[in-house]
């Protein structure tokens, strides 16, 4: 979701603060803390972009010295350049700022607006000077119809040369390349641009050789590629940006198929980046769509292309939401590690955060069938010690499958296979047994809004916390569907400290430690399962008996036919309760839970499955029994109990 500013900040200034010698020597000065604005609505990020912003006693912006110390690689070009007295601005018409040899590629304006450029410490960066320190680059930019151009030949320049150096050989009918990458931003406007400190220090080639012998020499290149782009990342500041009303198509082609994206976006929005820190992402309007088409060709005797499905299949996924926003992304201290070819020790405990995601009102569609729906969606990776998190969650609210839609899906793939069998070649049973798997499949999907099978509401989340100083680690899977059931999941174990972790991570024998860390810390503290029935058996056993009548002659379908509901139900529980003597001969408690279950599946109401222990089983209780406990003593140490609520 940052992206696109990130790309447009980095493309603007990449041959500027990028231009440094190719290994200056690596600073450590802590980067600066740029200007984050209050929370902004859409609406406001909409005032923002086009409001009318002006400068007193500005300056024309004077560009030449900044030509003249671009690399060969590079060029900043336009057609026209005036200098708006009334707003402050440098107006240049057709900016564009390329990379590459005769076939550029790089970011184009229409029209572009610059107030407050300086490039005093831009043009000592880009010979080599005052690296670690920090000053200001743009006060504000704002451009019209923002446009890559070249993408294509430089994608498949990439592709080709990567395959030369790796000497790659592709198999027979492998095609591979980049047909098509279009893209629009009718206007962009970022403010508050600054240069961070660099920091860069190439991995040394002897490093990736004494690691793997075998790994080729060109994979170096590669790695110092993505070095030297994440240090210009990393080099920049932009207090806000906003994208409005962009829209991109991307085509390729790839073995057995042929992919085309498009994605369209009202609003794109982001405050506070330094470098891969993103305080706040914001997108309203979100739309996306990715169809692959695959291959009519198919190998003798073969009625799957090369990607694995039916020849002439075309798959069509699209996704859209409302909005979406990402908080608090830390990313930079990590990627600073990375461009100075370190690895961040135990001792750098502070070192991530994946932020907080939310999004709204999601839809996703399958060949035009609305598949998924969420009014929201949500994600929390935000605390993390050293490269470990130490609570996760995830989850969506308002949710609503639709499994009718869904199975129309898979049906129209399991027709497009069966077209390209050739079923005169098939023997007879084969053919009689592929004509009523396709019959009992489109029966079956006539037969789910009848029993309300056709959409599934829901809501879900998921939880995981480590307590690091301590050990207690507690997981919870909640799900929750109206008119169907709700499903609780909890465990509760003890994990290593994080001190303890880091003693064995810092040890001659990491693998020993660890093992050791983990047997001294384990202990099993509880776990809970939870089932509540709200309707989900009865809308089974009648669909399976709605079917089941659709085959009287077949043996599942006589039985299943003549059974409603209510004696699917009383059969479940006769059978189960037909273990109890057997089972409670060998685990005497063991008929008391199986009553409780047989109950639940007769009656509907809830059960509960828990385990609380006394006292936490570890290795010292475990040790502490010389023989195999009896069952008796097995409940005891578990805390086990079978809970039937009408």
């Amino acid at each position: 979701m940052g992206f696109k500013h990130w790309t447009a900040g980095l493309v603007l200034t990449a041959g500027l603060a990028g231009c440094a010698p190719a290994d200056p020597p690596a600073e450590t000065s802590a980067p600066t803390e740029g200007a984050i604005s209050t929370d902004l609505s859409a609406d406001t990020y909409l005032s923002y972009a086009n409001d009318t912003f002006t400068v007193s006693g500005a300056s024309e912006a004077d560009l030449s010295g900044l030509v003249a110390s671009l690399p060969a690689y590079a060029s900043l070009t336009w057609d026209t350049q005036t200098f708006d007295a009334d707003s402050g601005a440098t107006v240049f018409e057709g900016l564009a700022l390329g990379f590459g040899g005769e076939e550029k590629f790089g970011i184009k304006f229409e029209t572009a607006k610059l107030w407050g450029y300086e490039d005093e410490l831009l043009l000592a960066r880009m010979a080599g000077e005052r690296l670690s320190e920090t000053g200001a680059l743009l006060t504000r930019l704002e451009g019209t119809n923002m446009t890559y151009f070249g993408v294509v030949p430089a994608l498949n320049s990439i592709f080709n040369e990567t395959l030369e150096q790796l000497d790659a050989e592709l198999p027979e009918g492998f095609e591979f390349g980049f047909d098509r990458f279009d893209s629009n931003t009718e206007r962009f406007v970022m403010s508050g641009v600054s240069l961070r400190p660099w920091e860069m220090s190439l991995l040394p080639a002897e490093k990736v050789t004494d690691f793997d012998a075998d790994i080729p020499a060109e994979v170096v290149d590669i790695i110092h590629g993505g070095q030297r782009l994440i240090a210009v990342s990393r080099s920049l500041a932009i207090e806000k940006s906003v994208s409005l009303d962009t829209d991109f198509t991307f085509e390729m082609r790839q073995p057995g198929a042929e992919t085309s994206m498009a994605v369209s976006i009202e609003v794109a929005a982001a405050e506070g980046i330094q470098g891969f820190d993103i305080e706040k992402n914001f997108t309203r309007g979100y739309s996306g769509s990715q169809t692959n088409t695959y291959s009519d060709e198919v190998a003798p005797g073969e009625v799957v292309t090369l990607s694995g499905f039916p020849a002439g299949f075309t798959m069509a996924q699209q996704e859209s939401y409302e909005t979406s926003e990402l908080r608090n992304m830390k990313l930079d201290k990590l990627m600073g590690f990375l461009a100075r070819s370190e690895l961040p020790m135990m001792d750098e405990r502070d070192l991530l955060s994946l932020g907080t995601w939310e999004v709204a009102n999601y839809v996703s569609q399958l060949n035009d069938k609305t598949i998924l729906t969420a009014e929201r969606g949500f994600f929390n990776a935000e605390n993390f010690e050293w490269v470990i998190p130490s609570e996760l969650s995830f989850g969506v609210s308002g949710a609503q499958l639709n499994t009718e839609e869904l199975g129309d899906f898979f049906f129209t793939f399991f027709e497009t296979f069966l077209a390209g069998v050739d079923i005169d070649e098939l023997p007879e049973d084969e053919r009689e047994e592929m004509e009523l798997v396709r019959e009992g499949v489109e029966k079956a999907m006539e037969l789910l809004p009848e029993h309300g099978l056709n959409v599934l509401p829901f809501e879900m989340s998921v939880t995981a916390n480590w307590a690091a100083d301590s050990g207690p680690t507690d997981f919870a899977f909640e799900w929750d569907a109206d008119g169907f059931g709700k499903t609780e999941l909890t465990a509760g174990i003890t994990l290593p400290t994080y001190e303890s972790l880091q003693a064995a991570f810092e040890s001659e024998d990491r693998e020993d430690a660890f093992e050791t860390a983990f047997l001294e810390a384990f202990s099993f503290r509880g776990a809970r399962w939870f089932e509540q029935d709200k309707g989900v058996y009865d809308k089974l056993f009648g669909f399976a008996n709605a079917l089941g009548k659709e085959y009287p002659d077949e043996g599942w379908g006589a039985m299943l036919g003549s059974m409603e509901p209510a004696q699917m139900r009383s059969y479940l529980g006769t059978m189960t309760r037909m273990g109890k003597a057997s089972a409670s001969a060998e685990f005497p408690p063991a008929a008391e839970w199986l009553e409780s279950i047989a109950t639940y599946l007769e009656t509907g109401g809830s059960i509960e499955i828990a385990s609380n222990p006394p006292r936490p089983i570890d290795e010292e209780l475990i040790d502490s029994y010389e023989d195999d406990p009896e069952p008796e003593e097995i409940v005891e140490i578990l805390g086990l109990t079978v809970t039937h609520t009408k």
